[in-house]
């Protein structure tokens, strides 16, 4: 019995020591340079302790990179989880079996796509001339839409491609949620004469809850590693509209600045907010 209890941890053991190997050493490592002054032109740096952090609060930039990163999220994870859970919900109602079976090969192709690929082909798509999408409008109006040199255009432009690719691919899941949901409650509902939406509203989305908070935080922590997406569409122009936070600490420690350590504790405040922020709601929804 006990050689049969220990067998998981025999097997689990050394994968999990190296994952935790993997994520701590580069965390502790950045919250060391985090406490100094290095930078890339300089071999030497010296401990500043907390003064890297104290300089953030004042620097406008960087706050406006946080707001337009709350902005991001809030945005780009409301809507992938309406448009999955409105699309998985249609695919569900209205669809036949084989039906489903061709839209969620369909579906599935836009999230199966790089990044990088697909944001150049959108960027190509927003282009006020030659773009698919602007040239109907331009035809049709006679003026010529510039998507992409608007704050709020930027920004909506690229949550729409950030849609396109997951919220598709969150309504296979939610699809394939619903049809794994047994049928004798959805039967019951139907002979109480309640309406579709009464179905799903108080029977379906309820038995979905903990699979539907798993996909939203799962969509949070995907939209805090977008930086390729908005860096190929905006390069977080127009001006730093934006510019998210993992933006600008590529910028202050890499392109503009070379200013390591700084881009350290932006790095670090991002990790505390997003801990402290996923924990709070995991708990919250989840009561």
């Amino acid at each position: 019995m006990r050689r049969g209890r220990s067998l998981p941890y025999v097997f689990l053991g050394p994968t999990l020591g190296i994952l935790i190997i993997l994520a701590l050493v580069p965390t502790i490592y950045a919250i060391n340079i985090s406490l100094q002054n290095r930078t890339l032109s300089a071999p030497e740096a010296d401990y500043v302790w907390f003064a890297n952090y104290l300089a953030l609060f004042s620097d406008a930039r960087f706050l406006n990179a946080l707001w337009v990163s709350f902005k991001w999220e809030i945005i780009s994870v409301t809507a992938t989880m309406v448009t999955g859970l409105a699309l998985g919900i249609a695919m569900f109602e209205a669809a036949s079996p084989r039906a489903r079976n061709v839209l969620c090969v369909l579906f599935i192709i836009p999230v199966l796509l790089p990044r990088v690929c697909a944001a150049f082909v959108w960027k190509f798509a927003f282009h006020p001339l030659y773009g698919a999408l602007t040239w109907p409008v331009r035809e049709i109006t006679g003026v010529t839409p510039d998507i992409l040199s608007t704050p709020l255009g930027a920004l909506l432009a690229v949550a729409f491609v950030d849609v396109w690719q997951w919220g598709l691919f969150f309504a296979v899941i939610i699809l394939k949620l619903l049809e794994s949901l047994p049928p004798q409650p959805l039967e019951a509902a139907r002979i109480d004469r309640a309406t579709r939406f009464e179905i799903h509203r108080f029977v379906t989305l309820p038995m979905l809850k903990a699979p539907l908070i798993s996909l939203l935080l799962v969509k949070a922590i995907e939209s805090l590693r977008s930086f390729d997406l908005v860096y190929v569409m905006t390069r977080g122009g127009p001006g730093i509209s934006t510019e998210t936070l993992d933006m600008y600490a590529y910028s202050q420690g890499f392109i503009e600045a070379g200013k390591i350590s700084y881009a350290s504790s932006m790095a670090v405040i991002m990790m505390v907010l997003t801990i402290v922020t996923f924990t709070f709601t995991w708990k919250r929804l989840n009561r």
